[in-house]
């Protein structure tokens, strides 16, 4: 723990605070700075564009906006995409050019980076919140999970391109396959020629891309069960800009497409999307070893967050809690808790009341928001109990006032400073001159009955300071005390004498603090009208929305056209991929004084398995010969011998030779020829027990 947070702690113990709960969360002190941080950026943001029109405050809603569109643009392209390995290149190289086809294809590629682009904002936001953890490990799973997926989608999408970064991804998929145990025949082999390539297989794969984006959908849905009142689509105007910006871009940035795919060619570079192309990098350079790290492991690693960097409290002071003696079964709780965490259930005490409220505790997050929705009492933070809180408060309040302090409070959202250990009241009374400084846990904590007494009991303003950033742990709460004191919401503030003192609420911007001490100090001078965070005007709210997109545009378009060079070697190579059955290895009967330990039935049998003998195959390139050892396929070993052996050759005319030593009483096939070798090229000799030999053009 570093000084600062023991100093706060200290500080907050003297100042009467209950003492904070447990976190829930590893490293709780680097993430309140790092929230800060995002707040402070948003607070930039906020003096161009409010919240509902900055889709960076929206991004998770947005990247939604933006996959609806690659969705639409997609099945669009089934206009003009032909989906066969030997009409998909052609059919995308005729879309080349100011064509509307082509501008549906750009639309479709920029939609697509957009969204991932806005899905790591979102995770980087809700990471930096802190709101993987606890209750909240379900939604961060399946955003993981669905960020996967539509990473997925974007890596068959561009396979089904068929240009020379499709050649690519292919054969580092294939290769990603064969270093599981599940075919038996290496998938790569089925790359090594443009006449080997199975249409059949092409067609799964724009079957899947297809088939997949079901399921988001039900991704979504699971991602968003355990919140109330969530919203799928941004604003208007966010939803309208990133559609109207996608297409503006993508007639001014046509999309790139590579050379046609050609097995027997090295491509010098390639232009590739990072966004969904970067496991390539990893899969070129360390073969399956780099994809699988790059593809799975990153998945697994982020997956685990809320089990890494998450921690199970020692105890359940940080949840609601029903005092049912106080529940006046007003189901007012239940309606505005942010996460779905309180339900009504039937009575348990007898009273006259029909239902009593009860909290979930796998569901609740402790935002408190719960406690300033009941007027009753009935309902709060365990560890922030209102009814002891509001005397405290009370009492330390109108003691000051008897001693002569001023009679002005400030209530400051604990979610501005990261909760209770990070509040610092020497630095809000510098921020506040002239109030009497009070935390609590959020804003909607506190409740209407003690804004009332205190305006009663001579407080001439209650300044009430909400933590204005997307990802604070009451979600919408924050705005129900604002409704409830100016009665729009229950419970309402009651009538009040006209010599009673006022009450304001203002968001808390970290970029610009000097505006809330400008506004406390017009408050206490007797302004309330007017307050209102000031919004932009329509020019200005236009030439951020510009801006804001022209920054998303630049993170967009730019990382989807890198120009990479290829890692591999770009001299002259020479496969050879087989298919050869060893000749059978003879099968040893069981000797005699054995069969009285094997069963009755099987006496007098053959049990060994008949084997297949190894190939051994000889490579001779320019009069140097090599030799290599190939066993049969097959848990039994029964099977052919399948493989590839790649070797290397000098620039010129090469003499190569093969043969073929199958064992046994089988005779040995050879072959003979001459390659022209130049670089970049790859000679592809196939052998098959069908075909014979086969030199690929």
């Amino acid at each position: 723990m570093s000084d600062a947070l023991s100093a706060s702690k200290s500080s907050n113990e003297a100042s009467g605070l209950p003492p904070s709960p447990d976190s829930n969360t590893r490293f709780d002190f680097v993430f309140a700075r790092l929230n800060r941080l995002f707040g402070v950026v948003d607070g930039i943001f906020r003096k161009w564009l409010p919240d509902e029109s900055n889709p960076m405050s929206q991004a998770g809603a947005s990247a939604l906006v933006s996959l609806l569109v690659a969705t639409a643009s997609g099945i669009a392209m089934l206009i003009w995409y032909k989906p066969s390995v030997h009409l998909a290149y052609s059919s995308m190289h005729a879309l080349e050019g100011q064509t509307l086809g082509g501008w549906i294809r750009t639309i479709h590629r920029y939609s697509s980076d957009l969204t991932m682009l806005l899905l790591f904002v979102h995770a980087g936001r809700t990471f930096v919140a802190r709101k993987f953890s606890g209750a909240r490990w379900l939604a961060w799973v399946t955003g993981v999970a669905m960020m996967a997926l539509i990473w997925l989608i974007g890596w068959t999408g561009y396979w089904l391109i068929w240009d020379q970064p499709a050649q690519e991804v292919a054969m580092s998929s294939m290769r990603l396959f064969d270093a599981l145990p599940i075919f038996g025949e290496p998938m790569s082999r089925l790359f090594v020629a443009d006449r080997l390539i199975p249409s059949l297989l092409f067609f799964v794969v724009f079957f899947v891309h297809m088939l997949l984006p079901l399921g988001i959908a039900i991704g979504l849905g699971i991602h968003l069960m355990r919140l109330s009142r969530s919203k799928l689509l941004p604003s208007k105007v966010v939803s309208w800009s990133i559609v109207i910006a996608i297409g503006a871009a993508s007639l001014a940035f046509p999309a790139p497409l590579g050379e046609a795919a050609s097995m027997s060619v090295k491509a010098e570079s390639f232009v590739v999307d990072a966004w969904y192309m970067s496991p390539l990098a990893l899969g070129l350079r360390f073969q399956e070893v780099g994809l699988w790290v790059a593809m799975f492991g990153g998945v697994g690693i982020s997956a685990l967050i809320p089990w890494i960097l998450g921690r199970k409290p020692k105890s359940d002071s940080m949840l609601a809690k029903v005092n049912v003696a106080r529940c006046h079964s007003c189901s007012q709780c239940s309606q505005d808790c942010p996460f779905e965490a309180i339900t009504l259930v039937p009575r348990t005490d007898g009273k006259a009341f029909p239902m009593q409220a009860q909290v979930n505790p796998n569901l609740c997050v402790g935002c408190g928001v719960c406690s300033g929705s009941c007027d009753s009492g009935g309902i709060g933070l365990q560890w922030f109990d209102t009814p002891t809180e509001e005397k405290r408060i009370e009492r330390e309040v109108l003691g000051r006032i008897e001693t002569g302090g001023c009679k002005w409070v400030a209530f400051i959202s604990g979610e501005i400073d990261g909760g209770i250990d990070y509040f610092e009241k020497a630095k809000w009374k510098d921020r506040l001159p002239g109030y009497q400084i009070q935390f609590q846990p959020t804003s909607s904590w506190i409740t209407s009955r003690l804004v009332e007494r205190l305006l009663r009991k001579g407080i001439e303003g209650i300044l009430i300071v909400n933590a204005n950033r997307h990802e604070r742990a009451s979600r919408d709460g924050d705005k129900w005390v604002s409704q409830r004191l100016s009665g729009r919401r229950s419970p309402k503030l009651k009538t009040r004498s006209a010599s009673d003192g006022d009450w304001l609420v203002v968001d808390f911007n970290d970029a610009n603090v000097g505006s809330l001490r400008s506004t406390a100090i017009e408050f206490r001078n007797g302004v309330r009208n007017g307050l209102e965070p000031r919004r932009p005007s329509v020019f200005r709210k236009a030439l951020g929305i510009a801006a804001i997109f022209a920054l998303l545009g630049g993170l967009t378009i730019g990382p989807s056209r890198l120009n990479v060079a290829n890692p591999s070697p770009m001299g002259p190579e020479f496969v050879l991929s087989f298919k050869a059955f060893g000749d059978w290895d003879e099968a040893k009967s069981v000797e005699l004084e054995d069969q009285e330990n094997i069963p009755v039935h099987m006496r007098g049998r053959d049990v060994n398995k008949p084997k297949r003998i190894p190939v051994f195959i000889y490579l001779k390139v320019d009069g140097v010969a090599q030799e290599r050892r190939f066993k049969a396929k097959g848990v039994s070993h029964d099977g052919p011998a399948i493989d590839q052996w790649r070797m290397p050759l000098d620039v010129g005319a090469r003499e190569i030779e093969v043969v073929i030593d199958r064992g046994g009483v089988l005779e040995d096939l050879h072959w003979f020829g001459t390659v022209e070798a130049q670089d970049r090229r790859i000679y592809v000799l196939t052998y098959d027990p069908k075909e014979g030999f086969i030199l690929e053009e």
